[in-house]
């Protein structure tokens, strides 16, 4: 009669028996672990990194009892014609650390010099602070920069450098005082003008008025009154063109 087998040990060269082989399941749950020990540190660098982050800037909490207002007064204009002497008058909301909005700046120059005083050009503050971190703080720079009668050259100074700041995580505040410098800018003047709550109020009224006309992005562009909706630059000179002829 057979004698029942026994379970077999399997013995190294030294004699000593190996372990058994690890269950897939036991496998599984390791992998498992591992996993989400990844996740977590992965996680916990991500939430680390944002809390060393300084938050965005924000703007004053101004409501106009006239918000929606297309332009104002006090609105800057980048032509030497003016509104009311103008045919026809485009107004341009945008964000300073826009790159569509830098890249459209040329352009926009190219238009002022084409239509010379038939067109009024007109340039206002939309901030986008959800996705740039610096449009307020440049915002406000270009501001202080305009009491001094410079803000065509201070947007054009920073939409120039705008790649070599928009990424930065630190404030730019210096970055853009080098700039106001650069242009020959009352300093003293420009470094009041900055630490004035005016100056920021004056940029959230901007922001107040493109809620208001349900704007949202940029560049957003207004030809006599009328939003414009364009897929192109194209289609602005077309638009400008059919309002001057």
């Amino acid at each position: 009669m057979a004698r029942p087998s026994r379970p077999s040990t399997v013995k190294t060269p030294k004699g000593k028996t190996t372990k058994p082989p690890m269950s897939p399941l036991k496998a599984q749950l390791i992998a498992v672990g591992v996993a989400l020990g990844f996740i977590a540190l992965v996680v916990a660098i991500i939430v680390t990194s944002n809390q060393a982050r300084p938050a965005p800037e924000a703007l004053p909490s101004v409501a106009p009892s006239d918000a929606g207002q297309i332009l104002r007064a006090d609105s800057h204009v980048i032509t030497e014609v003016t509104p009311e002497a103008a045919d026809a008058v485009l107004v341009e909301f945008l964000d300073l650390q826009c790159p569509a909005c830098a890249g459209s700046a040329p352009l926009i120059d190219e238009l002022a010099a084409q239509y010379g005083d038939r067109l009024a050009i007109v340039q206002r503050h939309l901030p986008l602070t959800s996705i740039h971190r610096h449009a307020i703080e440049a915002a406000v720079a270009a501001e202080a920069a305009a009491q001094q009668g410079a803000w065509h050259e201070m947007a054009t100074a920073l939409f120039e450098s705008q790649s070599s700041w928009s990424e930065s995580v630190a404030s730019q505040a210096g970055t853009f005082r080098d700039l106001a410098e650069g242009l020959g800018l009352d300093m003293a003047a420009y470094d009041a003008a900055v630490a004035d709550p005016a100056t920021r109020e004056r940029v959230a009224v901007d922001a107040a008025d493109a809620a208001a006309l349900g704007l949202a992005s940029t560049p957003s562009f207004i030809l006599d009154g009328e939003v414009l909706q364009l897929s192109s630059f194209d289609d602005l000179v077309v638009a400008v063109d059919a309002a001057l002829n």
